[in-house]
């Protein structure tokens, strides 16, 4: 029972962001609304797809796929791609960009798994 009710919270969470992107997207222009507006949007559009690539890394269990770090994974595609629609939204992405930005995550994906849980680094 208790299974059936977790997959139901992550999925009403999903549908939850995905109507709000609806409303938020659908229904505003981005030359027409106040600059908070666009933050608010930018956030939302990163929760959204970080709920689905991580959605996504969870069902492909089904398929025999094991991602073990799955948030940690997520996270690090999020990030590369806020990053990207973030320059590009200012006008500032070209191929450089994306292949610096590609190369910085995954030595930071890789480096990540070198850090201890539980150790304080500054005793």
């Amino acid at each position: 029972m208790q299974a059936i009710s977790k997959l139901f919270h992550k999925r009403s969470r999903l549908a939850g962001l995905l109507l709000a992107d609806i409303i938020i997207f659908g229904f505003t222009s981005a030359s027409s609304v106040p600059s908070f507006m666009l933050m608010i949007g930018f956030v939302l559009l990163i929760a959204t797809f970080y709920s689905l690539v991580h959605g996504i890394l969870t069902a492909a269990r089904l398929y025999g796929v094991s991602v073990k770090q799955k948030r940690r994974l997520a996270g690090s595609i999020t990030g590369l791609v806020g990053f990207i629609v973030a320059m590009q939204s200012v006008g500032e992405l070209n191929s450089r960009d994306v292949v610096v930005l590609l190369l910085l995550v995954v030595i930071g994906y890789t480096y990540s798994f070198y850090s201890k849980p539980g150790i304080d680094p500054e005793s």
